[in-house]
């Protein structure tokens, strides 16, 4: 069996839309009467065009959508709302979402048809995540959500005559320490360190959670410098790096998708990243050396948890057609379709997870998965996703980005621990 093509996709998509069309008969309402724009960041944008074309023929739409660079994105739209555009419907990764809210770029969604009951499907601690500061709203609806897992080469653990994943990180190091010295792997452990928010600032967070520390406490303070879980974390960060465990290389890469690359040679045994990747590094023969299925998935160390966040799409507070640009939030991110759509494509094409489970009871996509994960895993590595509300601060932003040259500075050994967590303390206190 192979995995969904885009191909198959758009022919599939066109064929339901053609059922569609004859199915309503001649009682197909009117084209809607103006165009609804939407926006997100590019990823994968043949595959939006598709679903958007999709959704046009079925609901008789006029979405016009556009793709713009990531890099760019949060920071255009921001532009664009101040010159007075209007873009209906857009992405909006959750580090933005509550300033998007506060700024009045966006509007909360509670007040409109059959959120209620997507509320009701929606995983709790990723609904919660959805939510306003306060908890009292729900500010968009999921486009994905991930957290972070262990990927092990089980060929290379295998050679080694390891028997079975590390379930422990102190495992995890001593069977890094035994390939190298055995010569198997240079490198043997792979964590994401890259150069952005987007890998070492979720890896610190996961690393912290599964040592039982907290980052943040009530009020959203950061509190490391208080936990000893995260000095355990960053003094095992320091141990495998110094021993050459690690590819220095980790700390240049400028985003998690170059990080997880590097696993599809083969060179590594472990791995800490987002858990998507899992699918091209095990299941797309084309790109990774580790497929099919030679990549697989472990519990995270420690006691399993791990960081998850949840990003979405919204609706934009001064829209002109509410009605439409909701019906379209539905279709991407609810169950307007009735099959869970949109999602079942970003699962299928992509292995992006989503926050309701019943989805999951798809044979297509249980048969899908199973081609490069252990579903069952999965979903028991997402019971132990952890979730944090600083990122609804204002500041958040900007501590993330600079977090990170604190972290890398620790990871080095430029740092004390000690110091380099009170430096992290410090600077959030800074910026509130």
């Amino acid at each position: 069996m192979t995995t969904i093509s885009r191909r198959t996709f758009l022919k599939t998509s066109g064929a339901l839309g053609a059922a569609a069309v004859l199915g309503d008969g001649l009682r197909a309402p009117a084209f809607a009467d103006k165009p609804i724009s939407f926006s997100g960041w590019v990823f994968k944008p043949d595959t939006v065009k598709d679903y958007v074309n999709f959704y046009n023929q079925k609901y008789q739409g006029q979405v016009k959508y556009e793709a713009i660079p990531w890099a760019q994105y949060h920071p255009t739209m921001e532009t664009r709302a101040l010159a007075g555009e209007i873009v209906d419907v857009m992405y909006c990764n959750h580090n933005n979402r509550e300033r998007w809210f506060e700024n009045g770029l966006i509007r909360a969604v509670d007040d409109l048809p059959g959120t209620d009951e997507l509320k009701k499907k929606m995983t709790p601690a990723n609904l919660d995540s959805l939510k306003s500061k306060d908890g009292t709203k729900l500010l968009g609806l999921p486009y994905f959500t991930s957290l972070f897992i262990l990927i092990y080469n089980e060929p290379m653990l295998q050679q080694a005559g390891i028997k079975a994943p590390a379930k422990s990180w102190d495992e995890l190091v001593e069977h890094s320490m035994k390939l190298k010295k055995d010569k198997i792997s240079d490198t043997p452990y792979l964590p994401n360190w890259n150069n952005s928010p987007s890998g070492t600032m979720p890896q610190f967070m996961s690393d912290c959670f599964s040592e039982g520390a907290q980052v943040f406490d009530a009020k959203n303070r950061v509190i490391v410098d208080q936990e000893p879980g995260a000095a355990k974390a960053m003094e095992r960060w320091q141990k495998v790096y110094k021993a050459e465990l690690v590819n220095p290389e980790v700390l240049t890469k400028t985003s998690s998708t170059d990080t997880h690359r590097l696993f599809w040679t083969g060179r590594y045994a472990y791995h800490t990243n987002h858990s998507y990747y899992l699918k091209t590094i095990a299941g797309e023969p084309e790109n990774s050396k580790l497929a099919p299925k030679k990549a697989k998935m472990a519990m995270y160390p420690g006691n399993g948890s791990s960081y998850m966040w949840t990003d979405s799409y919204v609706v934009n507070a001064k829209t002109k057609v509410l009605e439409d640009a909701w019906k379209l939030t539905r279709f991407l991110g609810g169950n307007l379709h009735g099959d869970w759509y949109v999602q079942r494509q970003w699962c299928l094409i992509s292995g992006l997870d989503n926050p309701y489970p019943e989805m999951y009871d798809h044979a297509e996509i249980i048969q899908s998965y199973d081609r490069w994960i252990d579903l069952k895993l999965l979903r028991e590595q997402y019971k132990k996703g952890k979730v944090i509300a600083a990122y609804k601060e204002p500041w958040y932003g900007e501590y993330d980005t600079k977090a990170v040259a604190t972290v890398q500075n620790i990871i080095r050994g430029v740092t004390t621990v000690p110091k380099g967590l009170k430096e992290l303390t410090a600077l959030q206190k800074s910026l509130a």
